[in-house]
This record gives structure tokens, sequence and C-alpha cells, in this order.
């Protein structure tokens, strides 16, 4: 009996150090952005995307292994979360400075939750670009032009597409979200205005049990015309485990395809 008993404890320790091995344990998804109304001046622009980093201090390693150059950095919110400390933020921001690329920002659930106004401010001192239902033009050496629209997190504010597009002049439109359901909830019309969908907050459910979670998988899919991804997330909430899903950032390369 306390035999079983030991062997019992020893493999939910076991599981237990596999769950906060799987939270830890990085992957970098690569993707090409297929699209045939894509601006060719935009070809080869690369986008390094990471959302949900909450507690965790992204790795040096990570980031390092990272050939390519980045054209711009995105953080699909929850940069933090209530209790972590402001400097654990800034350092995650300097990290994210490594390709002296610009870095944009859509809030989440968890910064709302946390001292958002400082931690607007330290985005500000920082130089990262806040979007809340705003955008950013982005024009190539030809004189095409990219736009990132941005959505306040629908959790606390109201997300407004018409805002994020006002005055935007691109010929290709990047929508950053925190939540997937943010941009599903869009009119129709309003989402065929997304050419590319980037999006986090589910985790993928973080923890799923024979395939099974509260959220789906993340994943990369068409939705209508638009290129939506919805990322797993880098970090995690309140424990520090996963299990059967990734913990997982994203380099993004656009390529003009053709009609």
């Amino acid at each position: 009996m306390i035999y079983l008993l030991f062997l019992v404890i020893l493999l939910l320790l076991v599981f237990i150090m596999y769950m906060v091995y799987q939270a830890h344990h990085d992957t970098i998804n690569y993707q090409t952005i297929h699209d045939t109304v894509q601006p060719i001046g935009f070809d080869n622009f690369r986008i390094f995307f990471i959302s949900d980093i909450h507690r965790r201090i992204i790795r040096d390693a990570t980031l390092e292994s990272i050939t390519e150059k980045m054209d711009i950095v995105i953080i699909g919110g929850d940069l933090t979360e209530k209790g972590v400390p402001l400097e654990r933020t800034k350092t995650n921001i300097k990290k994210l400075k490594r390709w002296n690329a610009p870095i944009y920002f859509v809030w989440g659930n968890n910064d709302y939750e946390a001292d958002y106004p400082s931690i607007a401010k330290l985005l500000s001192e920082e130089g990262v670009i806040i979007l809340a239902n705003t955008h950013t033009d982005i024009t190539a050496e030809n004189g095409d032009m990219l736009s990132i629209l941005g959505l306040d997190c629908s959790y606390y504010r109201e997300a407004r597409m018409d805002l994020a597009m006002e005055h935007a002049k691109g010929d290709f439109y990047i929508l950053a979200t925190h939540a997937p359901r943010t941009f599903y909830d869009l009119e129709a019309e309003e989402q065929r205005k997304a050419n590319l969908v980037l999006a986090g907050h589910t985790h993928g459910g973080q923890i799923r049990i024979a395939g099974f979670g509260p959220y789906q998988r993340g994943s990369f899919h068409k939705h209508h015309h638009s290129n939506v991804l919805v990322s797993e997330g880098y970090g995690y909430t309140r424990l520090p485990f996963r299990l059967g899903t990734n913990a997982e950032c994203h380099v993004l390369t656009l390529k003009k395809q053709a009609k």
C-alpha cells in the first residue's frame, strides 16, 4: 500500500514537472502569409508577433535563434498581469527592441486589470506605439502603403473598427486584437476589410486533457478572405502549467500571391 502511494505521488510529481516544462519550452512558429491583394512593396515584410506574456520573462535564447530581421513587432495584449513587477515588463520590452523595429501594442484584459496607467506610461517612455481603436500607416520604398489597425480590448472598452480605420491609407490592413471573438463579433463588412488578423487571449486552452480544453487550439486559417492567426500565447496565467498547448511566438512573412 505504501509502495503504491509512493508510486502515485511520484507519477504526479513527474506530471507536474512535465507541465511546467511545457509552459517554459518555447516554440517559434514561422508562417508565410500569401495574399493576392498584398502590395508588392511589402513582399518579404516580416512581423514578430507575441501575445499573452503575462508573468514570463522572454528568453534571450528564443529571440537569438531568430536569424531574420524583423520589420515590426506586434504585442497582442496581456503583456503583463496584476502582481507582475513593472520592471519585469520593462525588461521584456527592451528584449523586443533587439531588431530596432517599431513595436505596436494592443491592450489585453489582464493589462487593464493591472496598473494600466503605469503600463501606458512605461510603453510611452519605451517608444511603444499603443493602438486602441487607432492605426498606423507604413509606407514602402516604392510608395505602397500598409495600415496596422489595433482594436481596444472588448472586455473593458468598446472595440471600434470604424475608429481604427478612420483616415487609414493602407492598401493592405493588418488587424491586431487581443481576443479573437472581438474580430468575429464585428459586422461582416468590417471583417472583410482586414487582410490579416492577429489575436491571442485563449492560450489554446492552456491545459488540454485528451485534446479537450476550454478554448480551441491556436490556429492559422481563412475566414472568408481574411487570414486569421490565433496564437496560443507565450506565457500562462495563474499556474505555470501547460498541457497539450504550446508556449509560442510567431515570425510572419508577407508574400504577394499571384492572381
